[in-house]
């Protein structure tokens, strides 16, 4: 096993596009740690300078105490799993997995014994003798794994394995990978652009957009206090609602100002933001944090607005609501909406759930200071 350091990674090409902007991570020995983001956000690219595939235009990469800026890829101590599996088809899954193997021409009994060891973690032996054509896709990404088990590697990189599959063999793939990791408790860096496939299995979560790192952390952290709007939009199913509007103090208080929405922010949340009366800002809650008020009761603050569409997900209801210029979403359960009345609705939020976001630069200005410290990539530069 070993740590994997970044400091100040660059990637620009010749046409002098910058794929990768000063990135500088420190993976731990033995972590999970997964790089997620939209398409071109440069996850792919970083992963691809890790393992040795794409040259580095600044910067220095070390894979436990060695710098492996100018060492190519075979000798990294790595193994690499990819999206479209990459198996060969006239061989037979054994073959397959030893195949790298009979390349370094290791003894035949110490094949046999990586590849039996495999095939038993990721329960491969009745496939042994079955070519990739007869597998589904589920079975051919397990070959696929077994043969980067085999390597014994340092470090296991995973680029997107799972965007083939279905949504069920989704699911299952990433119960297996999760299995794999706590069996072999070798560090791995996962790629994915999925953010419900970031949340299940990091240890921790890198979020990168544009090719810069915008936050990283554990998954809860990162979920409860995204450093960004781009972070808030981006991790949550179905994403943070965003209110666009003005900070006004009245009264000794400070009051979000959205024109139909309004509300008096905290206490707590009004400390971090002293000083910024008269900052156009947006107020970011979570869907969870909008709760349906009853007949009968009445919260000091309540959005009023009409029901847009419902979306029924079995164990929860996802209600788009219009207020005004504003529309935002509520997760409820199904008995709830289903005592719903066409039309109107009215929901309270739970603000010291809420954020304040910087419109101009997207900045979380109620972020901790120590989930700043944690989880920033400027802290630990």
């Amino acid at each position: 096993m070993a740590n994997v350091q970044l400091a100040n990674i660059c990637k620009t090409y010749e046409n002098g596009y910058t794929a990768v902007c000063n990135v500088n991570l420190d993976i731990a020995d033995g972590e999970f740690l997964v790089l997620v983001g939209p398409s071109g956000c440069g996850k792919s690219t970083t992963l691809r300078m890790i393992a040795g595939l794409e040259e580095i235009s600044q910067g220095e990469i070390r894979i436990g105490k060695r710098v492996v800026n100018d060492v190519p890829p075979k000798n990294r101590d790595i193994a690499m799993v990819f999206q479209n599996y990459a198996l060969y088809p006239h061989m037979n899954v054994y073959d397959n997995m030893a195949f790298g193997l009979k390349l370094r021409k290791m003894p035949k009994k110490e094949i046999e014994a990586r590849v039996e060891k495999a095939a038993a973690i990721l329960e491969l032996n009745e496939l042994l003798k079955r070519k990739p054509k007869s597998l589904s896709g589920g079975q051919r990404q397990r070959v696929a794994m077994g043969r980067a088990i085999v390597r014994e590697p340092s470090v296991f990189l995973f680029d997107e394995p799972l965007s083939n599959l279905d949504a069920k063999m989704r699911v299952e793939m990433r119960k297996e990978i999760l299995q794999l990791h706590r069996r072999i408790k070798t560090t791995i860096i996962y790629v994915t652009h999925d953010q419900i496939e970031a949340m299940t299995l990091g240890d921790r979560i890198c979020v990168m957009n544009v090719g810069v790192i915008e936050q990283v952390g554990p998954p809860t952290v990162i979920f409860d206090h995204p450093a960004s709007l781009f972070v808030a939009r981006f991790i949550g199913t179905p994403p943070m609602n965003i209110f666009e509007g003005t900070l006004r103090a009245e009264n000794s208080k400070l009051i979000f100002d959205g024109n139909t929405i309004q509300c008096p922010l905290p206490s707590g949340k009004a400390t971090l933001l002293k000083g910024q009366e008269g900052k156009n800002v947006c107020l970011g809650i979570r869907p969870r944090a909008l709760k349906l008020v009853k007949e009968g009761e009445m919260p000091a603050i309540v959005f009023e607005g009409c029901v847009d569409i419902s979306e029924m997900l079995g164990e929860e209801v996802h209600v788009h609501v219009a207020t005004g210029t504003h529309k935002y979403i509520t997760s409820i359960n199904p008995h709830e909406a289903a005592a719903l009345k066409e039309g109107d609705i009215r929901l309270t939020p739970d603000l010291s759930l809420a954020h304040i976001f910087d419109q101009e630069t997207g900045k979380n200005l109620t972020l901790p200071e120590k989930v700043a410290q944690d989880t920033l990539p400027c802290a630990s530069n």
